[in-house]
Parts: structure tokens; sequence; C-alpha cells
């Protein structure tokens, strides 16, 4: 932090991914309006709407002309919810920036204390969560698992249980800016960029309303774009048991060349080498995907299409409620 923004009056920009959320919008921002206005700081939120089917968008419209400081950044297609954060936090103007998601299960009230640390001199602030109420313990299993494997296998140290609620210094925000991946792992890349960091402890919440809009899929997505990118261990592990598979193959063939000459050959050998093909073609159908990733990902980044594109940025009008920056507008 500048040592002269003690003196003056910060600003906080606060990003916030949005796809199918009419039953959250309005209690998040009261909420969240209560909670900036008693810091007496400069503020907006930058939602990021991927094009939802519901009345997302009119909802925040209808927020803005009632004098919320908000900015509504529209994308032509839904571009899923990694993507979506970064393109929000590139529209941010603030000292700081917050991402924090709609549903409540994050809450507000712990910006309050994120910005107390960034006062102390951290550039990254991580929210940690110690429970989460309400999820499906099948998904916690699975995050668990991620995190393990983040932790043993990862380039980058990932702090287990911080998901996207965090606080960003500007000079933060400017060096990821900078980042142009395609898969955006917003945990891998803010531990890739640096700077002093700390965490604060909490217990989330469940939802305030609706299910998680994100799938099965999107979760193993969303796996696989914090492993892929940030780790060579699948790659290497392929060399490690390649070579492994190499020397049991060489040991067995020699074993069971003793063996025919000492008894013949045993009973039912026949099926023991099915089962074996078995085995050893399944492994290496699965390190060839494990390759297939690599090169997928490689391809995307080469082809060097848009990652996204902005329909619309529609701003609020300037408002003595949070100081917001610009005027009402449209950009498409």
């Amino acid at each position: 932090m500048d040592q002269d923004l003690e003196a003056k009056q910060f600003s906080v920009s606060v990003v916030v991914p949005l796809y199918r959320e009419e039953k959250n919008v309005r209690v998040f921002v009261e909420r969240l309006s209560s909670v900036l206005t008693s810091m007496g700081c400069e503020w907006e939120v930058i939602f990021a709407l991927d094009p939802s089917p519901d009345k997302t968008e009119e909802i925040v419209l209808g927020l803005m002309d009632e004098g919320y400081p908000l900015k509504l950044v529209k994308f032509s297609r839904r571009i899923g919810k990694p993507l979506s954060v970064l393109a929000g936090i590139k529209q941010s103007q603030g000292d700081v920036t917050v991402i924090i998601d709609v549903d409540l299960q994050d809450p507000p009230e712990l910006i309050e204390e994120m910005v107390k640390k960034w006062q102390e001199g951290f550039k990254v602030v991580l929210a940690q969560r110690t429970t989460r109420r309400g999820e499906n313990v099948l998904y916690l299993l699975a995050a668990r698992l991620f995190y393990w494997i983040m932790a043993k296998c990862g380039e980058y140290p990932i702090p287990s249980n911080t998901g996207d609620f965090r606080l960003l210094d500007k000079r933060v925000v400017a060096e990821l800016g900078k980042c142009e991946e395609r898969h955006g792992f917003l945990r891998g890349l803010t531990a890739s960029v640096g700077f002093k960091t700390a965490i604060i402890p909490f217990a989330r919440d469940p939802r305030h309303h609706g299910k998680a809009n994100i799938s099965l899929l999107g979760a193993v997505n969303i796996a696989l774009d914090g492993l892929i990118p940030f780790s060579r261990v699948p790659v290497r592990m392929i060399f490690v048991l390649g070579s492994v598979m190499f020397v049991l193959g060489l040991l067995g063939t020699l074993t069971c060349f003793s063996w025919r000459l000492a008894t013949g050959l045993p009973q039912h050998w026949f099926l023991m080498i099915i089962l074996s093909q078995f085995i050893l073609g399944g492994m290496g159908i699965a390190a060839l995907g494990i390759v297939g990733e690599y090169v997928v990902r490689t391809y995307e980044e080469t082809r060097r299409r848009p990652q996204y594109v902005i329909e619309s940025i529609v701003t609020s009008k300037k408002s003595e409620r949070g100081k917001t920056y610009g005027m009402k507008g449209t950009v498409t």
C-alpha cells in the first residue's frame, strides 16, 4: 500500500460474477452497501454477467436507478465463472479489489477486516473457509482431494479451502491484467504473481437462495484448470510410470521364462495375459489423456481467439451513496 493512502480516502471495487441469481442480487447489494458505507470509503460493484435466462439483468439495472454505484458488464455469450471474474477484475478502478460471490455464502462483513489487513501492508488477503455449511458431502470430499493434490503437485502454494473470495491490491490487479490465459484459475494466478499475503479464517454460510449454478462437469473443468496449467507433475508421472512398467515387465518376463523352463506354463496363463493387456491398455489410454489435456490447452492458447466479447457495459449515475466512478451509459 502507498504510504499516503492512510492520509486520504481509499476506494474499493467489488467484482461479482453473475448467472441466474435474481433472488440473491438485491439482498446482496443492500447488505454490501451497508458494510462499505459504514467504512466511509469510495466504492463500486462490478457485476460480470453471463447472459441469464432469468431477470438478473433487470434487477441490477433497477438497483442502478435506485442510486447504488454499480457497473454491469454483460458478455455476448456464457463464458463461465473463472473467466468472467478475470474480465471483471480488468474493469476495476479501486485501490483494492474484492472478489466475492453474490449468494452470501461469503459474508460481505468480512471485507472490513480484509481492508484492515491491506492497511497493514498485505497486498493479497485470502478468506479461508473453516466450515462449509449446506454443501454436498461428496463435493466437499472432492474439494479436499483437489487441495491435497495441488499442495503436492502445484508449482505455487495455494492455501487449502481458499476460494475466489479475496482482496487484491491495485498492484496485484495490474499484474493479473497482464495474464492472457484462456483458462483463468484465479487462485493459481494470484499465487503465481506473488506479493505479501494474509489469510483470514471464516465460517461459510449456506446459500441465501437456490442451488449453486456450477455443475459436476464445471467443477471438474475448474479443477483441471487449476492442475494442468500450474503443474508439470502429471506429465512427469507418465515418464515415471512408464519406467516402472518397463522394469516390472522385464522382471516379469524373466520370471515367467524361468518358471517355464522349470515347471512349464502355469494353469490359465492366457487369462493372466488378457488381464495384463487390459491393465496396460488402460494405463496407456489414461497417459494419453493427460498428454492430450496439455496439448489441447496449448492449441487453444496459440489460436489467439478473443477470450470473451463484452456485449455492453452499463454504469450507474454518479451517486453520493457510494461516490461511484463515471456516468451512466452503455458501451456496445
